[in-house]
C-alpha cells in the first residue's frame, strides 16, 4: 500500500493505492467522518488481484474540504471522486462504498453509468432505509462522529469506532491514531457540521437518495451488511437487494457497521470472487 497527493479540480486529494494499473480498477469510498484508513485491512489483498485506489472523500482525512454554502454535499463528493479516477487515468471502475460511501457509489453510478462495471454497497441506511429510519441513523451517526471531531483524543476515537462496530477488540491502534490526527485539523469539525446538517434537511430529496430507483441499477451488485449493524435495518436492506436486478446478499454475523474491517478475510474473499465473476 502507498499514499499518494494528487490535485483533482484545485482540490488537494489523498489517496491510498495497492496493486498495478493494468488490472480491474477498484474503487473504496469510506463513510462519513471516517477516512481511507478504514480500508487498510482490504488494500493489500485486494490490491493482489486488482487496482485498488482509497481515496479521502472531500473534508475527510488530508483531503480538503470546500465551501457547501447551503448545498448538500453528496453531489459534491460523487463529481469530486469522479474527477479522481478521471485525473488518475481510470475511465471504467468497479465502486465499493461503505455507509454513505454506499450511497455516492449509488449517485456515481447514475451519473456516469458507463463508467461502473460493479457496485458493492456495505452497510448502508442512506441507501436502503426510508427517510425516517434513515433521518435516525444520521442522528445516531451524528452524535457519535462529533463527540470525537469535538474533542480529540485517543479515547474519543476508540468509543466512537467501539459504537460502530460489533467488538472493539478489532479496531487496530494504528487507525485510531491516523483518525486522532485527522479529527485534529482545525477545519475538520466544521465541515462535518455542515455537511451533517445539509444531509440531513435533504434526506428526503430525491436527488440527495437512490431509494426511488434501485429497480434502475443494471450492473452487477453485491450488498454486504452486518447483522447487528446499529446503523442500517438488514431487513430493509433486504427488501431493497430484491428491487434490484442483478443484486445479490451477504449477511455477516456479530458484525455491525464495518463488515470490511471487522471480518476482513472473508470480506476480501467475497469481494475478490463477485470482481473476478464478471
Amino acid at each position: 500500500m502507498q499514499a499518494k497527493f494528487v490535485d483533482v479540480a484545485g482540490v488537494r486529494t489523498r489517496y491510498l493505492y495497492a496493486g498495478a494499473g493494468n488490472k480491474k480498477a477498484l474503487l473504496l469510498i469510506h463513510g462519513s467522518g471516517l477516512a481511507a484508513e478504514s480500508w487498510m485491512r482490504n488494500i493489500d489483498a485486494l490490491g493482489e488481484q486488482f487496482a485498488v485506489y482509497a481515496p479521502d472523500n472531500l473534508g475527510h482525512g488530508f483531503t480538503d474540504a470546500i465551501d457547501l454554502g447551503a448545498g448538500i454535499p453528496q453531489p459534491h463528493t460523487a463529481r469530486h471522486l469522479a474527477r479522481f479516477m478521471e485525473t488518475i487515468g481510470i475511465e471504467r471502475y468497479a465502486a465499493a462504498g461503505s455507509s454513505y460511501g454506499a450511497l455516492i457509489a449509488g449517485l456515481m453510478y447514475f451519473d456516469h453509468p458507463n463508467r461502473l462495471e460493479q457496485l458493492i454497497l456495505i452497510g448502508s441506511s442512506s441507501v436502503f432505509d426510508r427517510d425516517e429510519v434513515y433521518r435516525k441513523a444520521l442522528a445516531g451517526a451524528y452524535a457519535n462522529a462529533t463527540s470525537a471531531l469535538a474533542n480529540p483524543t485517543l479515547e474519543t476515537c476508540r468509543k466512537r469506532m467501539a459504537n460502530a462496530v460489533y467488538d472493539v477488540a478489532c479496531v487496530p491502534e494504528g487507525l485510531l491514531l491516523m483518525q486522532l490526527t485527522q479529527y485534529a485539523q482545525p477545519d475538520r469539525l466544521d465541515f462535518y457540521i455542515r455537511a451533517n446538517r445539509n444531509r440531513s434537511e435533504a434526506a428526503g430529496k430525491d436527488d440527495a437518495r437512490i431509494l426511488g430507483k434501485l429497480e434502475q441499477i443494471h450492473i452487477p451488485t453485491l450488498i454486504i451488511t452486518g447483522k447487528q449493524d446499529k446503523r442500517a435495518d438488514w431487513e430493509a436492506t433486504q427488501a431493497g437487494v430484491r428491487r434490484i436486478p442483478h443484486a445479490e446478499l451477504h449477511l455477516f454475523d456479530k458484525c455491525g457497521h464495518l463488515p470490511y474491517l471487522e471480518h476482513p478475510n472473508e470480506f476480501n474473499a467475497l469481494v475478490t470472487e463477485f470482481l473476478r465473476r464478471f
